[in-house]
């Protein structure tokens, strides 16, 4: 899950944008690297009532902004058991696209409300 934005802005206040809105969203830093213009976080947890999903961001600004998503969900793995067996976490390169709007539509519609604005990928 791969998002681009374009700004016009100093690259070092863009970061600085970005990693205040991520504080306020209740992500956790894991690495920042102002140097770089890089940082990502460790996984959020969202809940929607169909099975836990996390999601961990990765977002370096160049002449671009790209975001980068990588997400665990639980998924079924039997249908006897105690409850707790009933879920496992399992990694995704590719999260389902219903998952990926609930995350991703809001997080765009935020980094639109900074400045920046989302580049699309088709001609």
């Amino acid at each position: 899950m791969v998002i681009h934005f374009s700004y016009d802005q100093n690259k070092r206040e863009v970061f600085y944008k970005i990693q205040s809105f991520l504080d306020k969203e209740n992500f956790k830093l894991l690495e920042i690297a102002p140097e770089d213009n890089f940082l990502f976080t460790d996984f959020k947890e969202y809940n929607w009532g169909t099975g836990r999903r996390f999601i961990s961001l990765s977002i370096h600004v160049t002449d671009k902004i790209t975001v980068t998503g990588m997400g665990k969900m639980d998924v079924p793995v039997s249908d006897l058991g105690p409850k707790e067996d009933l879920l496992k976490i399992k990694n995704f390169d590719k999260l389902p696209y219903s998952v990926q709007k609930k995350v991703f539509l809001p997080l765009i519609e935020e980094f639109e409300k900074l400045g920046f604005k989302k580049l699309n990928h088709w001609p």
